[in-house]
């Protein structure tokens, strides 16, 4: 009987972990070829937006002169964001395809953090990596931080030969807070482009 409680307790616990790891919030995502963006910028980075279900979705694209499999291998390196993205200055990866992401953002806003699961697919040699917001059981408390319970995105890499990829970025603008929502758009501006850029710079470094 003692054996037969604790198989069930052991049990009841393990649907906990499975039920709370696996508690994707899925936001909804334009399909890869929607075209109903408000541009916001057109030069060498792309970046618009729209709404969807309420939530302001933002989307910036640029040519990456690297082949798609070295951009991927940055883009699953997800322990090694802090040295790709420079706002991004912790991450607790918690499972494979699990990371908790904190944001340093510029005084006197407040830092951001968000847990999301990515989830991997290739489909005429486009490779995408979508990310839906999660909640973990080991989830690290950043007190001085607003967590984004809505954050979802995902990149979207497009070979354009062997040598250069379009890459797209596309994540929830929504950034919660005290942020005012008349500088949500030059705030998405800067964001896109610099996330493109970070993953430019750091592809030339790391391939010199």
């Amino acid at each position: 009987m003692e054996n037969s409680n604790l198989n069930y307790h052991k049990f009841i616990f393990f649907l906990f972990i499975i039920s709370t790891v696996f508690s994707v919030q899925k936001i909804n995502l334009p399909p890869i070829n929607y075209t109903d963006w408000v541009i916001l910028k057109s030069d060498d980075t792309w970046v618009g937006w729209t709404e969807l279900d309420g939530f302001p979705i933002c989307k910036a694209k640029k040519v990456i002169p690297y082949n798609i499999k070295t951009v991927a291998h940055a883009i699953e390196d997800k322990q090694n964001y802090p040295l790709i993205f420079d706002r991004i200055t912790q991450v607790n990866l918690y499972e494979e395809d699990i990371i908790h992401i904190y944001l340093d953002m510029p005084f006197p806003i407040s830092s951001r953090d968000y847990i999301v699961q990515y989830f991997y697919s290739e489909i005429n040699g486009i490779i995408s990596y979508k990310f839906f917001s999660v909640e973990h059981p080991n989830s690290v408390d950043y007190p001085n931080a607003i967590r984004l319970p809505n954050a979802g995105g995902e990149w979207i890499l497009k070979p354009l030969n062997d040598k250069t990829t379009e890459v797209a970025y596309v994540w929830n603008g929504e950034l919660l807070g005290d942020f005012p929502d008349w500088a949500l758009t030059r705030a998405w501006v800067t964001q896109g482009s610099e996330v493109l850029d970070w993953l430019n710079e750091f592809l030339e470094r790391k391939n010199k």
